[in-house]
């Protein structure tokens, strides 16, 4: 396999990808070169300016696997299908309980078709309610592990769960437009 590189001059100065694959919030937000670091003066919108005691950043969240990063195929094609445009990301539970194909699956269940279900469900859940920093909805599958977790009915006959996430808008690092995905009791 060949891997090409992409010099810094070939990438938007703004989303950070290949001109010919902007993110899709590209021309609507504009960012900051680098996120803020630990010691920094920021200006935040409660209580003014204030000196960064600490930073743990998206990017590290991603890196570390606390996050998985879902703007990259094939899960950002299917964002952009269902009309995301904001950058998303799910934690390492919601991912591993809903979106990872069961071992016991056979071929059954494919990882685009258990990601499809949520970001559709999400999407219709924007629909009845909008302009909203977090949102909970509700899709239904059939979880990865054993047990019932408290997010998540039992269907009366079958392995299928009616599963509740939430979702929070917020800025990211350079203060891009983010979806994170998770648990209801996750910050």
């Amino acid at each position: 396999m060949t891997t090409v590189a992409v010099s810094h001059r070939e990438l938007c100065p703004n989303c950070k990808r290949p001109h010919a694959n902007h993110r899709p919030w590209c021309a609507k937000y504009q960012t900051i070169a680098d996120p803020p670091q630990a010691g920094e003066v920021v200006d935040d919108p409660l209580l003014g300016p204030t000196c960064l005691i600490s930073a743990y950043s998206r990017q590290q969240a991603i890196d570390d696997g606390t996050l998985v990063d879902c703007t990259l195929d094939p899960f950002d094609e299917l964002n952009r299908q269902a009309g995301v445009t904001f950058d998303v990301a799910m934690t390492r539970a919601v991912f591993d309980r809903y979106v990872e194909v069961p071992p016991e699956s056979n071929g059954a269940q494919d990882i685009k078709g258990r990601y499809w279900d949520i970001i559709f469900m999400f999407r219709r859940a924007t629909r009845q309610k909008q302009d909203c920093d977090e949102l909970k909805f509700e899709f239904i599958c059939i979880p990865n592990g054993a047990g019932c977790w408290p997010n998540e009915r039992p269907m009366r006959g079958s392995h299928h769960h009616s599963v509740q996430l939430k979702v929070t808008s917020h800025p990211g690092d350079r203060l891009e437009p983010c979806l994170t995905f998770m648990l209801p009791e996750e910050d």
